[in-house]
């Protein structure tokens, strides 16, 4: 995987942009209607409508200072298709509005219509740590001491 082209940093940079001002409409044009999601609250999505109703306008409203990580942004990328991962860091509110840092990634895979990029999957997700996954081992001592959470 090669750095990010700068058609789709630019993308990239569009798309937080719309996060940062809530500006669903503006993230609508960087999606393909039919384009299918999985999300940090929206299990899955089977197309654009679900994921701003079920994804978006739940998360964008509680969430402050959203950008990706263009430095560690890696892509494949053909004349017709292209996939970014990046990870990515926001600020969000707890139901009593204490500010809590969010850091995940995300999977974009895009599709070109007409010139531009326009993503037709996305897949972003809370970074993962063992207090979430049940399955991980931890402890400090040898192997056989560790323990199932």
């Amino acid at each position: 995987m090669k750095a990010v082209p700068e058609s789709l940093e630019t993308w990239l940079k569009y798309f937080a942009q719309a996060v940062r001002d809530r500006d669903f409409d503006a993230g609508k044009k960087l999606f393909f209607a039919g384009s299918i999601s999985f999300g940090t609250v929206c299990q899955r999505s089977e197309n654009l409508d679900e994921l701003i109703t079920n994804q978006w306008q739940i998360v964008w409203p509680n969430t402050r200072d959203f950008d990706f990580e263009y430095d560690s942004a890696r892509a494949i990328v053909t004349e017709t298709t292209a996939t970014v991962i990046t990870g990515w860091q926001s600020t969000g509110f707890d139901r009593e509005q204490i500010p809590q840092q969010r850091q995940g990634r995300a999977t974009i895979v895009f599709q070109k219509y007409a010139g531009n990029w326009l993503a037709i999957h996305s897949h972003f997700s809370i970074n993962p740590t063992f207090i979430h996954d049940p399955v991980i081992w931890h402890g400090t001592a040898s192997r056989s001491d560790r323990q199932l959470l």
